[in-house]
């Protein structure tokens, strides 16, 4: 789909050289999850940079910079990803929030860190994943457990302020 003002208004037109409605073939929509991905990442890794340098106290740019730009992946259904964090031990959780470690728009795939939420957000009546749980969500931690994902599968990305990391 393309949208084109006409008249002081939005208007939605039909591309010819794409299929609409059908998410497998709509390159554009996977493209831009992976290059929000690789932003979050270059910012990610310019806040460790800038870490470093001593000067960059004085650079503006740094307080703009996170360490950790969490997130939420979206399902072409609007339901988030979520996935499993220390299997097999009683510390075992379920989350949907992530931190960006490498991306790779060829492949169209990420490497995702897993972000601990400090409540469960499994619906205890359901035993399942809730949204109206991830509200209650005050905080996240980072682990070390990480997971690879197709970027092809998600359709929208929802960027969570870096204040919502507990940091150590």
């Amino acid at each position: 789909m393309l949208y084109e003002e006409k008249d002081g208004s939005i208007e939605q037109t039909q591309d010819d050289d794409k299929k609409t409605n059908d998410y497998k073939d709509c390159k554009d929509c996977k493209d831009c999850i992976c290059e929000m991905l690789l932003d979050i990442l270059e910012k990610q890794e310019a806040y460790q940079k800038s870490k470093v340098n001593p000067c960059s106290l004085l650079n503006s740019d740094r307080l703009t910079l996170h360490a950790t730009v969490p997130f939420i992946l979206q399902t072409p259904y609007g339901h988030p990803f979520f996935t499993w964090g220390h299997v097999g031990t009683d510390d075992c959780f379920i989350t949907t929030f992530f931190r960006v470690i490498k991306v790779d728009c060829d492949q169209n795939c990420a490497v995702l860190q897993l972000l601990r939420p400090n409540v469960s957000i499994v619906d205890p009546e359901t035993n399942c994943v809730e949204a109206d749980s991830l509200c209650d969500v005050d905080f996240v931690t980072l682990t070390k457990e990480c997971v690879l994902v197709d970027l092809s599968c998600y359709t929208s990305i929802k960027c969570i302020s870096p204040e919502f990391v507990m940091k150590d």
